[in-house]
């Protein structure tokens, strides 16, 4: 009986060193040969490495971030890109702005956003500001300032740096676009923030300038075209009124016709003298002069209608003419209102297409450092080191049951 109480009490304490991690040598014949010297050497190795593991990147967080990191000041300003629509109200502010004809452009916000985080804009930046020397300061620690340690001083790696000391966020639901830049000096990282929001604008700007280049200068040229076109139409009635002598042909020809009627009016009433002279006296030597006055007017009569329709240069050919140019004055006159229609329409609606960029807080002068959020660092650092740990000691245990 106590043979066997204490083989039971034998094994309970092998699971308890097994599950502590702590086996007996003397009961441990695979995982460290039966205590021997590379055997305790190894164990030794084993905890060293995992209170490394577990304290030295929490040690070296906490004298970094406490007194190495230098501080960053962060200068943020925010803006929102809006249009003028006519589309249906939403609830909350969002309809309160559409019953003003204003709305936001979440599409040209995405084109904002993606413009200040593009290479484009960095080189813009570096253009107008000493952008390297600003990150490039002596004061500030090396792993913070540019360029880092084993890196280069490139445009691409400065492109890297830009994207970890400026950020813009956009709000999906109210489409507010956040623009926070750090800096070591505040006024640096203040006049980083003024650039940016400055290079925005004039994007907005060249966006709103391509579309009237678009839309607002084809219509423009449309109209040139229509009033070039009825100055030349001008141009050649006048010349054809040169040439001609006479203002309207039609006019003229309206008289000819007055002028045939009266005289075969007249033709009328002298035949008709005859014939009452004839009926009374046939042999009266007025009928003769009378003959002849018929006779004249009816050659007069004739003269006219051959220069009312006749050759070509006759009346009936000079009107044509002239209706023709006429024709094509009232056309270029019609074309040249229906394009100063559509270049008025298309200025509103180019006016109404227009985006504009909404500044609603400036960028400010910060007063106190943000960066680096060291507690936070540190926090971070020594969960990764716990979860690291934890790893680590599940691998051994797991190895050493491999073992048994």
């Amino acid at each position: 009986m106590s043979d066997d109480g204490g083989l039971i009490l034998g094994m309970r304490v092998s699971l308890l060193d097994v599950s502590s991690g702590e086996v007996d040598p003397r009961t441990d014949s695979g995982a460290r040969g039966d205590g021997s010297p590379l055997g305790r050497v190894w164990e030794r190795a084993r905890r060293w490495l995992t209170v490394g593991v577990f304290s030295a990147p929490t040690i070296l967080a906490a004298i970094y971030f406490g007194l190495v990191a230098s501080p960053r000041y962060e200068s943020e300003t925010e803006f929102i890109v809006r249009g003028i629509s006519s589309s249906t109200a939403a609830p909350g502010l969002e309809s309160l702005m559409h019953a003003f004809g204003i709305s936001r452009s979440s599409d040209d916000s995405n084109v904002v956003m993606d413009y200040l985080a593009s290479r484009q804009v960095l080189s813009e930046l570096e253009a107008a500001l000493p952008l390297r020397q600003m990150y490039g300061l002596k004061e500030a620690d090396a792993l913070s300032r540019f360029p880092r340690p084993f890196l280069g001083d490139s445009f691409e790696w400065l492109y890297h740096y830009y994207g970890d000391r400026v950020s813009a966020i956009l709000d999906t639901d109210t489409g507010i676009v956040t623009v926070t830049a750090e800096a070591f000096r505040p006024e640096d990282a203040q006049a980083i923030t003024r650039r940016l929001l400055a290079q925005a604008e004039a994007l907005v700007n060249a966006m709103n300038a391509r579309l009237e280049a678009g839309t607002v200068q084809t219509a423009e040229t449309t109209v040139a075209e229509a009033r070039k076109a009825v100055l030349e139409t001008h141009d050649a009635v006048t010349r054809f009124r040169n040439a001609e002598l006479v203002v309207d042909p039609a006019q003229n020809a309206i008289a000819q016709l007055t002028t045939i009627s009266t005289l075969s009016a007249q033709v009328d009433q002298v035949l008709a003298q005859i014939a009452q002279t004839n009926t009374i006296s046939p042999s009266s030597p007025s009928v003769a002069p009378l003959r002849a006055k018929a006779d004249a007017l009816a050659a007069q009569i004739a003269s006219e209608q051959r220069a009312l329709a006749g050759p070509r240069s006759a009346v009936a050919d000079k009107v044509s003419a002239y209706e023709r140019l006429a024709l094509l004055r009232t056309l270029a006159d019609s074309g040249l209102d229906a394009a100063t229609t559509a270049l008025t329409q298309a200025r509103a609606d180019a006016r109404r297409q227009h985006v504009y960029l909404e500044v609603i807080s400036a960028p400010n002068l910060p007063d106190e450092s943000t960066q680096p959020r060291r507690i936070r660092s540190v926090a971070t650092v020594f969960a990764v080191s716990c979860a690291a740990a934890a790893i680590w000691w599940l691998l051994t245990v797991g190895v050493r049951e491999h073992g048994q």
